[in-house]
């Protein structure tokens, strides 16, 4: 079995079924299911077994699993981690759950629908790429790849998994570490509450540092307070305090989770971006989270880790998630590494205009909340972007669109930034985000001087909406904002027919010095905070430090420079 490691690492539950494996499986909807796929890996992908990279419209999916009279004596609740795009659960022929939304976990209580015994379980999956209202990321939306557009995901690319609880569980928790009143808010909520209690334990270094508990009835806020000082989680250097949440029904143990926190803040200010009230350039890599052998799905998760490792040895603190909702693995190695990432979502090829194609906003918007409700809780996740160069054709988004996403994403959550689109229209935004694909240090000078200075060019500055009443936000505007190059660099080394980057450079020498100087540009101008473009190759793409396959492209004396080119204290820092 591929993946057998429990998959929510923020939220551990002991009793538990891993399922993935070999399912029966069929492309279609006629019940033949004349193939077995290998879960969690998509039918496109080579680790599936399947390997067909068309378009597929239908899936479904087939399994039996033997449930004990143990097990139902609570609640069975079957998890996704996910499921592109739309999906239908049948238990014993009966309908147990829908979800729509192809990048993001969920979950349905399926206790009602069990027998002792053997169980059928029967998913089944629409999918359609090219839908304006379907958000597609980086999916190519031709038969073949090309561009930025790569291999399709369809189906099933998240393990699945069951877990057994009592009768009532936790459903959602929300963790707030204040690092300045020493407090650890919980916030949840609960199925089948009546007269419950929720205690919540929390530890540094298996040494009980502070407790709360409270009575709830389907939903519970309680507050810990920690005496003497406190571990700071840091960029780098992060510090962890394990929580255990239990609840408890008539005396009983109805629900026993772990899970654990940081203490960070961050804060924007006089063009900083702050951690801890320190100064710190965000030094950041694009990372598209493509694998070759299981596209979406990495085989395991000591591959998903070596991408945040690779990046660290070579001098980055932090990494865009790019175009997708990454696993919740990723995450937890870079809480556990202290490593910098945003919180982002696949908006390409969903068409954000409010007037002329509402079911796409209404579907990004129900996916990103669930989005934020998931991953709120990772200290690593310093800020969300929800958007990606929203200029025109399908990765348009409109102003009033812009504005839903903002407004639900800070009504969620207050305490991160938020970058209204990252290289497209600003409408409303913490930050000041731009894309720098110019390749020479006085191009990339002159761009940050007139983002400072509110001279920069913009073809759609000023432009109006006059049906909306509003306006993108002009330079002058912007001037007050941190200023963040999300984007630059995709320099390419050596590529042969069909390859591409930006530009490309054939000698090593000639690349290393090229990236020094485009780095060095940004990292000593009034910018917060740089992406480089990219970590890997993604198939035709090929402009990563590494190939598709993690293998090194450069030298270790090349490594070594483009690492203390990193490294390099920024102007921002001082």
């Amino acid at each position: 079995m591929y993946r057998p490691e429990y998959p929510r690492p923020s939220f551990v539950r002991e009793n538990w079924i891993n399922l993935n494996g070999i399912w029966d499986f069929e492309i279609g909807n006629d019940n033949v299911f004349d193939k077995v796929i290998e879960v969690p890996f998509c039918p496109e992908s080579s680790l599936s077994g399947i390997g067909h990279k068309d378009f597929m419209y239908d899936l479904q999916y087939r399994k039996t699993v033997e449930i004990t009279a143990e097990q139902l004596a609570g609640s069975v609740v079957i998890n996704f981690g996910a499921v592109d795009y739309e999906c239908t659960l049948f238990v014993n022929g009966k309908n147990a759950g829908y979800h729509k939304g192809g990048y993001i976990s969920f979950s349905f209580d399926i206790t009602e629908y069990l027998a002792e015994g053997e169980n059928e379980l029967v998913l089944s999956v629409k999918d359609d790429t090219k839908n304006p209202a379907i958000p597609m990321g980086k999916q190519s939306d031709r038969f073949e790849s090309y561009g930025c557009s790569y291999t399709r995901t369809t189906g099933i690319w998240q393990t699945v998994w069951l877990e057994f609880t009592g009768k009532t569980y936790i459903t959602d928790r929300k963790i707030t570490a204040d690092p300045d009143t020493k407090s650890v808010v919980f916030e949840g909520k609960l199925n089948n509450a009546d007269d419950c209690e929720v205690c919540a334990e929390i530890f540094y270094k298996n040494e009980k540092v502070a407790e709360c508990k409270t009575s709830a009835n389907g939903s519970f806020d309680m507050t810990a307070t920690l005496d003497g000082d406190i571990k700071l989680w840091d960029v780098l250097n992060p510090e962890i305090y394990d929580i255990v949440l239990t609840v408890k029904q008539n005396g009983e143990v109805s629900d026993f989770v772990k899970t654990y926190t940081g203490f960070r803040s961050i804060e924007l200010r006089d063009g900083k971006f702050l951690l801890n009230g320190k100064s710190v350039f965000l030094r950041q890599i694009l990372d598209q989270g493509f694998h070759p052998e299981g596209v979406y799905t990495f085989p395991t998760i000591e591959d998903i880790e070596k991408d945040i490792d690779i990046a660290i040895d070579l001098g980055f603190n932090g990494a865009r998630p790019h175009e997708k909702i990454f696993e919740e693995y990723y995450f937890y190695y870079a809480d556990m590494k202290g490593y910098l990432v945003w919180g982002e979502y696949p908006n390409w090829g969903c068409l954000l205009d409010s007037k002329n194609n509402p079911a796409g906003l209404d579907n990004f918007i129900s996916e990103w909340k669930e989005e934020l409700v998931r991953d709120y809780n990772h200290p690593s996740i310093i800020g969300w972007c929800p958007l990606n160069e929203t200029w025109d054709g399908p990765h348009f988004c409109d102003a009033v669109s812009q504005k839903a996403i903002f407004d639900a994403t800070k009504a969620y959550d207050a305490t991160r930034p938020v970058i209204g689109a990252s290289g497209g229209y600003l409408y409303f935004t913490d930050i000041d985000d731009y894309h720098d694909y110019s390749h020479t240090a006085e191009e990339i000078i002159s761009h940050v001087h007139n983002h400072k200075n509110g001279t920069y060019e913009h073809e759609v500055v000023d432009k109006k909406n006059a049906e909306e009443n509003a306006c993108l936000l002009t330079q002058e505007d912007l001037k007050g904002l941190p200023i963040f190059c999300s984007e630059y660099g995709g320099i390419s080394f050596n590529v042969g027919d069909g390859a591409w980057g930006y530009v490309n450079e054939s000698n090593e020498d000639d690349f290393v010095a090229h990236y020094i100087s485009d780095t060095t540009a940004i990292m000593q101008s009034d910018c917060m905070g740089m992406c480089y473009t990219q970590l890997t190759d993604v198939e035709q793409e090929q402009n990563g430090l590494v190939t598709y396959e993690r293998l090194h492209k450069f030298s270790e004396d090349a490594r070594r420079k483009i690492r203390e080119c990193n490294m390099q204290k920024a102007k921002i820092e001082e």
